[in-house]
């Protein structure tokens, strides 16, 4: 049986570059049942973690924990924040790994191998100090090779869930590997189906009482929200629409601050199509919520207010047309990935239940719209989920002619299944995507 541990609710002090450590004050360390040089992981509302080395301090305050700002950015925690910290549950034996480099700055991946390979000192460097985890991401701006992602791929033994793993990355006793990431950062375009046929209630609940009870301590306290996660009982059916709600909202637990430079933008709808919008402290009102600092803090929380009061007024007909297409316009409001200098590619995910019967000029069907788009953006992907008794033909047809996949989702189970690969095949689709093109 697993030793229980202690839980301290901190606040985050961002203290720049401290080699990948962080400081407490010797009571909270006490308090902790932690000694200096344990290793803590710290865990934010939102599920978003890290882990780090922790040392003894007097000029630390009681209460705060003064982290390394790249071990805050890796785990998607800012100045500020408040996360539960608890003693890290470490491995032992680690005899190889394997680390992912991900260009930033327009290079390619091979370029990045070779030169880290040729000079993994100053990886090292970056590395000392530092436990390896699932998850774990280095932002390496000043790379020999240019700006660079670092990346956890694996562990031998394998680390599960959230145990930490201790290196010495510049001795011999470890076998560090280094190759081509297989993530990328992409935006996010979420289109929710709130039409009078979403209101029928044939969607098993099934297999998600973990994420329910994560999002209900993670995401943001409010009746409104609270009230409908009650609703999402295993072995009973909520309605299409309220499913489209949960669904937005593990997306987002799972996707949103994952890399750098990342972007959302959320559409409802109907009779007529709505874009969420939220005040965005230095751009005013603005549809993309961009997943940093503060601004995603806000927006996940606005997002929520949204959809709950979306998923409870579902009604009209279904211009799935028009939503499609102001989901891939919306692609011209994202700005440039701020580390490469580029925009980056965007995943489309619409949940619907398939059933179009408004064109508004556009026509009620939806597929010459998605040739239309798909061609314009080619580093987009678009995919659909099927809620219900969907036209499931119309909605794989959409996805394989905007180059990504069908889910015919008849419970929440299968849905939270496919989010977790959906990461996965979207870069899969945008690099074959890229290398049709330049074959012709």
């Amino acid at each position: 049986m697993k030793e229980l541990v202690a839980v301290k609710e901190l606040v985050v002090v961002n203290v720049g570059n401290i080699d990948g450590r962080a400081y407490l004050h010797p009571k909270d360390l006490d308090s902790l049942q932690i000694d200096q040089f344990d290793y803590v992981q710290l865990k934010n509302e939102f599920e978003d973690w890290g882990a780090c080395q922790v040392i003894a301090s007097d000029e630390v305050e009681l209460g705060t924990i003064a982290v390394d700002a790249s071990v805050l950015d890796g785990a998607n925690i800012g100045d500020g924040d408040q996360v539960e910290v608890t003693k890290a549950d470490v491995a032992e034996a680690i005899v190889s790994l394997k680390l992912g480099v991900e260009p930033m700055a327009g290079q390619t991946p091979e370029e990045c191998v070779i030169y880290i390979a040729e000079n993994f000192d100053e990886l090292a460097a970056k590395l000392r100090n530092r436990p390896m985890f699932n998850g774990l991401s280095l932002g390496w701006t000043d790379a020999g090779c240019g700006a660079v992602k670092v990346r956890f791929l694996e562990a031998d033994p394998k680390l599960q869930n959230e145990v930490v793993g201790i290196i010495d990355p510049s001795g011999r006793e470890v076998e560090i590997s280094i190759v081509p990431s297989t993530e990328m950062s992409f935006n996010a375009v979420l289109v929710l189906d709130v039409s009078g046929s979403m209101g029928r209630k044939d969607m098993l609940v099934k297999n998600i009482a973990g994420a329910v009870e994560g999002l209900k301590r993670g995401l943001v306290d409010s009746p409104e929200l609270s009230a409908i996660l009650d609703e999402f009982q295993d072995g009973t059916k909520v309605s299409r629409v309220k499913a489209a709600a949960l669904a937005t909202m593990l997306f987002l637990s799972l996707k949103i601050s994952k890399g750098w430079g990342e972007q959302v933008v959320v559409y409802s709808f109907a009779g007529e199509v709505d874009q969420f919008k939220i005040q965005d402290p230095e751009k005013g009102e603005t549809p993309v919520i961009r997943c940093v600092g503060e601004t995603k803090k806000a927006g996940i929380e606005a997002i929520l207010e949204y959809v709950v009061s979306k998923c409870s007024s579902e009604s009209g007909l279904t211009f799935l047309s028009g939503a499609i297409k102001a989901a891939y316009d919306s692609l011209e409001s994202f700005e440039q990935n701020p580390v490469t200098g580029m925009r980056n590619p965007t995943m489309i995910v619409v949940l619907t239940d398939g059933t179009p019967n408004k064109g508004n000029g556009l026509g009620v069907n939806p597929i010459p719209i998605v040739k239309e788009m798909a061609a314009q953006y080619p580093d987009s992907v678009l995919y659909t989920i099927g809620l219900g008794e969907a036209d499931h033909l119309l909605l794989k047809a959409l996805a394989e002619i905007g180059k990504g996949s069908n889910l015919p989702a008849s419970d929440l189970g299968e849905l939270w299944k496919y989010y977790d690969s959906l990461a996965q095949n979207f870069q899969m689709a945008i690099k074959t995507s890229m290398k049709t093109e330049e074959e012709e």
